[in-house]
């Protein structure tokens, strides 16, 4: 049986800490709750896209930019007519990020720049993970559209001053 690597172990955790999360959520306010196995096989690690945080991603532009390649092989085929000519209009699509690490959920926009021929999340990116998460320059960062939801997952791989 092969074993999984430390990315991939990182992924099974957050999902099923998510998962117990939510659990507790539903018990606490009452709804009845389903058996949630937290016993996850993963045969893949579904971060399409890594990326190491720059002083651009953390600044005044106010956005995490996307490099154009990794977009169109892994998010725009997976997305609906609509949202794909909103992103590629630049007008933007409105987009939910799920932080997979908190369980939470952020809107920001998708949206494409043609003046740098890259893609960006942009509209709370400083606010809603920058600050919150505390993230810093170094920081890798992961990132995949997951189709069955419509929406970003999001997680802090690892910290850049940590060893």
């Amino acid at each position: 049986m092969a074993s999984l690597t430390d990315a991939e172990t990182l992924i099974v955790e957050k999902k099923a800490k998510c998962q117990r999360t939510q659990k507790g959520k539903k018990e606490a306010s009452g709804c009845d709750t389903e058996e949630v196995s937290t016993e996850l096989t993963l045969l893949f690690d579904p971060y399409k896209i890594k990326k190491r945080l720059t002083q651009s991603d953390l600044g005044h532009l106010s956005r995490l930019l996307i490099g154009r390649d990794f977009v169109k092989s892994h998010f725009l085929r997976w997305m609906n007519e609509e949202t794909v000519r909103q992103v590629e209009s630049g007008e933007g699509a409105d987009v939910i990020v799920r932080d997979l690490d908190t369980c939470s959920e952020h809107r920001l926009v998708f949206v494409f720049w043609a003046s740098s021929g890259s893609y960006v999340l942009k509209g709370g990116w400083i606010k809603e993970f920058v600050k919150r998460r505390g993230l810093a320059t170094g920081d890798e960062v992961g990132i995949y559209w997951e189709p069955s939801a419509s929406e970003f997952h999001f997680s802090l791989l690892h910290r850049a001053n940590q060893a």
